[in-house]
């Protein structure tokens, strides 16, 4: 309805629909009830102000009454610096006058004052003492002195020193918080004071006393309305929050109503002033505002036809100062951008920032004071490791470092005119206090000048921890086979050199040998193809042919193929199950092996006549297969190489059952394949058990 009504009719249409009505409303509804909003208004106003005042009050007491707390702590904490601690109060403290400490058992005592303070007499203050609101431990006295028109503020608190007490005593000036509370800007009959909890008034110069049944614990903004001097007055009460006094206001009830008889005369005379008023100023904004809304839509279309030398000019209305500057910058970075080429030159900088910034090679640039210009992530890191400040440390304190060691130096030099550039390389070591070490190749790249002065440097540190401990574990592994594999091999090079160098060995004697010679190469047969399962599940690229596998009917399987070690041990075999389904998702030969595995063991290490304990359990996530020997143990310190290639337990009690130390680690691998875990529990009560933990069936999928 309103779409084909410019900006300047809307604006003449609204405000005579809202004139109208106003005006039906006042002469309907308000007028009847004029005189009691006029009221309400009125005391309300009176209210706001008196807590305005109020609260500004109670924001210098509180600086006041903590400041007085800040003096005693700091006086407490060391009472031979009481002579700055007070003269620094004394400076900071706005309003403070003089400060007093005195020793209860003593007649001494120190007295500072403010030199802008020091005609008032202090002598003659009558003290009435009230515990404060703000903390218990303080008392506070508000008192006048008429005579030198002044009033005081004292805020008293005791200091415990070394089993002495002491008396804190704070003057503050208290003149212009009371004359602004006692003159509250109302324009009428009033009469305003302070009144303590007891119905003492603080202000004695006052028309009236107030009673004291005007305050109270629950005084707080309270209104009513008494007699006094023979007329009417509106009361409002007010609680300190800092301090127990209260500010009480009573208005006279004529300065109250007199504006309901003035605002009834005028309202129509009002009315219509305003609604001319508006009529004017609607043509004024319709006006002022269409203009520079006009000129700034101009001054755009060049803009957007790729001209960015035409200006966007300033406009009249300031409301609009913002829209300009914002558009005026907009066209002037088009214009620089369209001049020169730098969008590309700062993408390309930030590009190679961040490359180094975020790059995991440790990554520094030395400026020619040999000061860190540059550092990335990880430099920042390494020196936090060192303990040194990015923003003074230099290489020198970096290679100089008690936990940093360097090696193997080498250098090259390369002359591209009219610099030098010289690469020094080497290997950097970083060792720490819990035993820890990490290994970088450092590289250190400077720009010398023809002067022989270096102009900038690059600093780079690869980390090659892990491929150090890579090596080490391979020189391990290396060892470890190379021992497991010399026995064997010696034995068959020293059998065979017996039938070699004895051809008239009887046909018995010579089948033992070639029995152990057998014996032998089938150990280091087991050992490396054993080895070569693991480091053919570890590497991943072999894909495992998945079927659903029953593991009960696995497990059935071992314990019919193992009943014969049982019997040579005189061991017994207790197998229970929890669940239905335990069927799971995997390669049937390698859960078989890991099975046959777990059993062997419990077989091999414990004593005769045990009963070892198997038992499927199924949960709500997982299928468990667990295996409890009841044997000889293993130590905390071994369980943490358990599963390690190699490792095997060394105790007396194993010392007879021979083994190469792969099965737990290719049993961990066959688990890993299937996305599941083995779990080692090992005390005196079971000795040892071990539990294959399969995802369930639906979980796999």
């Amino acid at each position: 309805m309103f779409d084909g009504l410019t900006l300047r009719n809307r604006i003449f249409l609204f405000s005579s629909l809202l004139l109208l009505m106003a005006f039906v409303l006042m002469w309907v509804f308000v007028r009847p009830q004029y005189r009691e909003a006029i009221i309400n208004e009125r005391t309300t106003i009176v209210s706001q102000l008196q807590e305005y005042s109020l609260k500004r009050s109670d924001q210098v007491i509180r600086n006041w009454l903590n400041s007085t707390n800040y003096t005693a702590e700091e006086i407490a904490k060391a009472p031979d610096q009481t002579q700055n601690i007070v003269t620094k109060t004394i400076n900071l403290t706005p309003g403070l006058m003089r400060i007093t400490i005195s020793e209860q058992s003593s007649t001494e005592s120190v007295d500072i004052r403010r030199s802008l303070y020091d005609d008032i007499d202090f002598s003659g203050i009558k003290y009435n003492w009230y515990q404060s609101r703000l903390d218990p431990m303080i008392n506070v006295s508000w008192s006048p002195d008429t005579l030198q028109n002044t009033h005081f503020f004292i805020a008293k608190r005791v200091i415990q020193i070394a089993g002495n007490i002491y008396q804190l005593d704070m003057f503050f000036d208290a003149s212009q918080i009371t004359i602004e509370l006692i003159n509250i800007p109302l324009g009428g009959t009033y009469v305003a004071n302070i009144v303590s909890g007891t119905g003492d008034n603080i202000v004695p110069e006052q028309p009236f006393e107030f009673p004291a049944f005007l305050v109270g614990d629950a005084s707080y903004s309270n209104q009513s309305t008494i007699e006094l001097n023979g007329n009417n007055w509106f009361v409002m009460t007010s609680r300190f929050q800092t301090t127990p006094f209260w500010h009480v206001i009573a208005v006279e009830d004529s300065f109250v109503l007199q504006p309901v008889y003035d605002l009834i005369t005028y309202s129509l005379i009002t009315g219509g002033v305003i609604l001319f008023i508006l009529f004017c100023f609607s043509w004024y904004v319709s006006i002022h505002v269409n203009k520079p809304v006009e000129q700034i839509i101009t001054d755009v279309e060049y803009l957007s036809g790729l001209n960015f030398d035409h200006q966007i000019k300033p406009v009249s209305l300031p409301e609009f100062d913002l829209m300009q500057e914002t558009l005026e910058n907009i066209r002037l970075t088009l214009q620089r951008y369209q001049k020169i080429n730098v969008e590309k030159i700062i993408l390309e900088e930030s590009k190679n920032k961040y490359m180094m910034t975020y790059s995991e090679d440790l990554i520094g640039i030395l400026d020619e004071n040999q000061q860190f210009s540059f550092l990335n992530n990880n430099f920042q890191s390494f020196l936090e490791s060192l303990s040194l400040d990015p923003k003074v440390s230099s290489l020198d304190d970096i290679l100089g470092h008690e936990n940093i060691q360097t090696g193997k130096f080498e250098r090259t030099i390369h002359y591209p005119n009219p610099y030098t550039i010289k690469i020094n390389r080497a290997e950097l070591s970083q060792s720490f206090k819990e035993g820890k070490t990490y290994f970088y190749d450092f590289q250190y790249v400077t720009i010398v000048d023809k002067e022989g002065a270096e102009q900038a440097a690059l600093i780079i540190l690869h980390d090659k921890t892990e491929d150090r401990l890579n090596d080490i574990k391979r020189n391990d592994m290396i060892n470890i086979i190379v021992h497991e594999l010399k026995n064997p091999i010696s034995g068959v090079i020293g059998l065979s050199q017996i039938l070699l160098e004895n051809k008239n060995i009887a046909a018995e004697e010579r089948g033992v040998l070639v029995d152990q010679i057998y014996l032998s190469g089938d150990r280091m047969n087991k050992l490396v193809n054993r080895f070569l399962e693991i480091q053919r599940l570890e590497s991943g690229k072999e894909s495992l042919e998945l079927e659903n596998v029953d593991l009960n009917k696995i497990v059935q399987n071992v314990h019919q193929i193992t009943n014969p070690l049982l019997s040579e041990k005189k061991l017994k075999v207790s197998a229970s199950k929890k669940g239905k389904n335990f069927k799971v998702k995997g390669n049937s030969d390698l859960i078989f092996d890991a099975v046959q595995n777990l059993i062997s063991n419990a077989i091999k290490y414990g004593d005769l006549n045990r009963t070892i304990e198997t038992q499927l359990k199924e949960t709500e996530d997982s299928i468990l297969f667990s295996v409890t020997d009841f044997g000889y143990g293993i130590s905390t310190e071994d369980q943490k190489k358990i599963f390690d290639k190699f490792f095997r337990v060394k105790s007396k009690a194993n010392a007879k059952e021979k083994g190469t130390g792969l099965g737990l680690a290719y049993v961990r691998e066959i688990m890993h394949r299937h996305n599941g875990e083995i779990e080692l529990e090992s005390n005196e009560a079971i000795g040892s058990r071990f539990t294959l933990v399969f995802p369930k069936l639906n979980r796999q999928n």
